[in-house]
């Protein structure tokens, strides 16, 4: 079931017994949670509506409060979040695996269960998933795509009676690598900017700080163009910001990892997206990008930043003349001469 459909239950209070949120988009859950709850009547809210962390509450309290009849004979919704027990790092004792499993099987219908497992990596060998799988409602969030997130956004703009080009847009959405939560809670700035002003790129620029991610990507792309000048510049900027170099390297690592894989998989935007679990944005980008490197040089690249991490982490060296070692071996040019100009 897309969030979509999801909604329209929810607007007609036609919840099912079990539902099973899965995906990556954690922001666009969180909207529907507060959707859920809002969704009660505000005097019997505080009762119907039950947030359960399993680190914090055991299965049985669990199943006991969604066992439990609401008070306005309406629907109680019991969110259980942090499941790692579906996961391969973590496992429920075999009397509350067997209660889960019964209640799985046999649930209360006037109330609602709701397993929160997104961004959790489900081992699909256990029963509890299994029995998951089969018996609940699967709502799906998936990262929602450009034309999706422009809508949502344009919307936005359109109730304030703002006008803005969809270029600037779509930089704007780049700039904080389309990540939901950002793109949302950034907004506000830019609202209350154009009230009085025109919205360009270079607005976006002054009131935006890119997202860690996107400035990674950024610096690959100006070494596969050769322009150090540029790489300095945006590794400058970062440190300005309060990245750490190690951050700054590992995030480098991560990406050359992407472009890497990109490169091995051979796959189009979506299926990498989909395998990887990644952002289809990101998918296009590492695609874009590793298709202009060998896989050698990639691993060479790779393989460099491995170094650079174990010297700032086991050296005193200097973590910029570390980085304009590798920005120099990158893109064949003389750092020093670069440094000066």
């Amino acid at each position: 079931m897309t969030p979509t459909d999801f909604k329209k239950q929810i607007k007609n209070k036609r919840l099912p017994a079990l539902i099973f949120f899965t995906g990556t988009e954690d922001f666009l859950t969180e909207q529907f949670s507060n959707l859920l709850e809002n969704s009660i009547d505000e005097n019997f809210r505080a009762w119907d509506f039950v947030r359960a962390d399993v680190n914090d509450t055991g299965i049985k309290e669990v199943l006991a409060d969604v066992s439990t009849l609401s008070f306005n004979a309406s629907r109680r919704i019991v969110i259980v979040e942090n499941p790692l027990f579906l996961t391969a790092k973590n496992s429920l004792e075999k009397s509350e695996e067997n209660l889960l499993l019964k209640y799985l099987n046999n649930p209360e219908g006037e109330n609602s269960l709701i397993i929160n497992a997104v961004n959790f990596s489900l081992d699909k060998r256990k029963k509890t998933v299994k029995s998951l799988i089969k018996t609940a409602e699967n709502v799906d969030f998936k990262p929602l795509d450009e034309r999706q997130i422009l809508q949502i956004v344009k919307k936005r703009f359109l109730v304030a009676d703002i006008s803005i080009e969809d270029a600037v847009l779509n930089y704007y959405f780049r700039r904080l690598a389309f990540n939901l939560r950002l793109i949302i809670n950034n907004l506000d700035k830019l609202l209350l900017y154009g009230q009085n002003h025109i919205i360009d790129n270079h607005v976006i620029d002054f009131l935006i700080a890119p997202e860690s991610t996107e400035s990674a990507f950024d610096l690959i792309e100006a070494i596969n163009q050769k322009k150090p000048g540029k790489v300095l510049k945006i590794y400058e900027e970062l440190i300005d910001r309060g990245e750490a170099p190690i951050r700054i390297n590992a995030l480098l690592l991560s990406q050359y990892r992407l472009l890497i894989q990109a490169k091995s998989l051979k796959l189009n935007d979506q299926n990498l997206s989909r395998l990887l679990h990644i952002h289809p944005y990101r998918a296009k980008l590492a695609n874009q990008l590793a298709s202009l490197k060998t896989f050698g040089e990639l691993s060479n690249s790779f393989l460099n930043l491995s170094d650079i991490e174990l010297k700032l982490k086991s050296t005193r060296l200097d973590p910029k003349m570390l980085f304009e070692i590798f920005l120099s071996k990158n893109t064949n040019s003389n750092f020093f001469a670069v440094s000066l100009n």
